[in-house]
């Protein structure tokens, strides 16, 4: 499209091509498209994956000295205004206004441009940039803005910070805003640009008032900022207590769209390359924060459900997500939902679990950019996320008549690499899951495929996880009726392991009313149950004493097994440095523990066997050392 043909009509056509040549003069390509896709040099070009269709092989190819992109798969191909077209998804002259605010060139007015896509989405974003400015106007007053300002500053949000996301305030009143862009840009545009409402009683009989008044209201502004900085709508927190709803966000427009859009994006481009990733959080003032923090690779959802869209626009601009929502239960749930739309869109995704009642803004507020990065080394993979969040969400008691835990968490597993379209990806999802569950890969991957064919995939997850289950109740009966049957061992067992070492919710329970000295008779019904059962169900063997130091064993190295799991968890995200180091460290010590365990439960067993129920201690002790001298390389065989 001839830039004379995108123009419409008035004004000099001569001069407003000298504006496009000017903006295009001023935009490099490879600069321009390395803002959403990740390129590398190859001899005279720069390649990299095709924005606009998915590929695994770079097949697109940008030509800094002529100025174009091409891609040799789906055949898409332009220059600068071309390329803006095609990501934001709007008109030639759209492109090269967004390409002339990124490049600081004054955009000429369009005189006698009244009709059309292009005018309608020019008067609307005029009207929004017009209503930003007087935002921030009103914040910045003397008297009119004074609260406001104050509230700011309790939030620690600076100076510096409100400028440069033109925070600001639209006061108290019916018609502030209007009133004052009415005029300029007409009553209707006000309405289309979601600034302001048409009154429901205008043209009724009586003499009742006609016009329009403001939406936002009372509220502190956020605007919502696109590519080359142009607002597109805004989000706005109630300032009174009685002036619901909290947050107030524009309505759908021609210029916004929700779904597609990320708040903090267009800054937040800057950093992502370097950081590899980009942070997303829930609100507003959590990336406010968190940019003023230093982590500037932070976007937002506006308190929306993560999209495929937003997910793509992420994947433009970096390989990674470090998914950051509130602590409560609602951003834990949240975070669930989003995963499966991160991964399907052939992210990588590290989740950051905050605290219970902690934002990203109040830890970053508290605790400052080391709070940051010590929870952003904490982050968990998808699979681990599930697995902590579904077995914790789970009410202790409460699992007869609830689905196992285990069971659910495999399920949302499974769901999750039906939706990643990379084979490659979808195995190293499965083998993870499967060091995280402790389940075989070919159960997992049997559950997947079948449900990507459409088919239930409940059966073979039910019955691993039904096995797996009658395994750890069957470990923790077989203690906790050792312990009811030899009431001494249970002293020893005490120093070793805990209720909480107990993953039965039933059992956990009974072990709990245990080891604060109960016995068989409990006033929880199903704790003296359990109780009985066990107690009922055991014969006269001589050997509980044995059985009971045998169990304990199991449960310590099955604890040690799972803190092996932990560290070598951390070890693949701590990198190198002391903290690896310590890491190691304890990692030697923790494999080293178990390998004398496991054959002290050896000996015992064995001991068992030949009925020879009283151990001697010296004889244990001295079989210990030797253990830990054949674990440290120092036997004296």
């Amino acid at each position: 499209m001839s830039a004379r043909a995108g123009l419409g009509r008035g004004g000099s056509a001569t001069s407003r091509e000298d504006w496009v040549e000017r903006v295009r003069a001023a935009t490099d390509i490879v600069e321009l498209v390395e803002e959403t896709v990740r390129l590398r040099k190859a001899g005279r070009n720069w390649v990299g994956l095709c924005p606009f269709h998915k590929e695994k092989t770079p097949s697109f190819s940008v030509h800094a000295e002529r100025q174009f992109y091409h891609c040799f798969s789906c055949k898409a191909g332009g220059d600068v205004f071309k390329y803006v077209q095609e990501t934001e998804r709007v008109g030639f002259l759209e492109a090269v206004e967004l390409l002339s605010r990124r490049a600081g060139i004054a955009v000429p007015e369009r005189f006698g441009e009244t009709s059309g896509e292009p005018g309608r989405r020019a008067r609307l974003s005029e009207a929004l940039d017009l209503a930003a400015r007087s935002y921030e106007q009103w914040l910045a007053d003397p008297d009119r803005g004074a609260t406001v300002r104050a509230y700011l500053e309790r939030r620690g949000v600076s100076r510096e910070t409100v400028r440069a996301f033109r925070l600001g305030l639209a006061p108290a009143g019916w018609e502030n805003l209007s009133q004052r862009l009415a005029p300029r840009v007409g009553e209707d545009v006000l309405i289309e640009a979601g600034l302001a409402v048409r009154r429901a009683s205008e043209g009724t009989a009586g003499g009742a008032r006609a016009g329009i008044y403001d939406r936002f209201r009372n509220r502190l502004m956020v605007p919502l900022v696109a590519t080359g900085g142009t607002v597109v709508g805004f989000g706005a927190r109630a300032l009174g207590e009685d002036d619901p709803p909290k947050y107030l966000n524009s309505p759908e427009t021609p210029v916004y769209h929700k779904g597609s859009f990320l708040f903090g994006l267009d800054a937040a481009r800057k950093h992502a390359a370097s950081a590899g990733e980009l942070v997303v959080v829930e609100g507003y003032f959590d990336a406010i924060a968190l940019h003023q923090a230093g982590v500037g690779h932070t976007v937002a959802t506006s308190g929306t459900a993560l999209t495929a869209d937003q997910a793509r626009l992420i994947r433009r601009v970096a390989p990674g997500v470090a998914l950051t929502y509130d602590g409560d239960a609602a951003g834990q749930e949240a975070m669930m939902r989003s995963l499966g739309v991160l991964l399907a869109e052939g992210l990588e995704v590290a989740v950051i679990e905050l605290p219970a009642g902690a934002d990203p803004d109040s830890l970053v507020r508290e605790r400052g950019l080391e709070g940051w990065r010590a929870a952003r080394a904490q982050a968990y993979d998808a699979v681990t996320f599930i697995q902590r969040h579904l077995l914790r969400a789970a009410a202790p008691g409460g699992a007869a008549a609830a689905p196992d835990p285990r069971e659910r968490a495999l399920q949302s597993v499974v769901a999750l690499a039906v939706h990643v379209g990379d084979e490659i990806r979808r195995r190293l999802l499965v083998e993870r899951a499967s060091r995280v569950f402790g389940l075989a890969e070919d159960v997992l991957e049997r559950a997947v495929d079948l449900k990507r064919r459409g088919q239930k995939s409940d059966r073979p997850i039910q019955a691993a996880a039904r096995a797996q289950r009658g395994f750890v109740q069957s470990l923790e009966r077989q203690a906790l009726q050792a312990y009811l049957m030899a009431p001494d061992e249970l002293e020893a067992a005490k120093g070793e392991i805990a209720p909480a070492d107990f993953e039965d919710p039933d059992c956990a329970l009974l072990a709990a009313h245990l080891w604060q000295g109960g016995g068989v008779a409990s006033e929880s019904e199903p704790v003296a149950a359990l109780a009985r059962e066990l107690a009922a169900a055991a014969d006269d063997r001589g050997d509980w004493r044995a059985v009971a130091r045998m169990a304990t064993l199991d449960l310590v190295v099955r604890r040690l097994a799972r803190e092996q799991r932990g560290l070598q968890e951390l070890l693949r995200r701590a990198g190198d440095g002391p903290e690896s180091q310590a890491l190691s460290r304890r990692a030697e010590e923790v494999a080293v523990k178990t390998m004398m365990l496991t054959e002290l439960r050896s000996q015992l067993y064995k001991q068992t066997r030949e009925q020879r129920v009283e151990s001697d201690p010296e004889h244990i002790l001295s079989a210990i050392k030797q253990i830990q001298l054949r674990a440290t390389g120092r036997s004296n065989d």
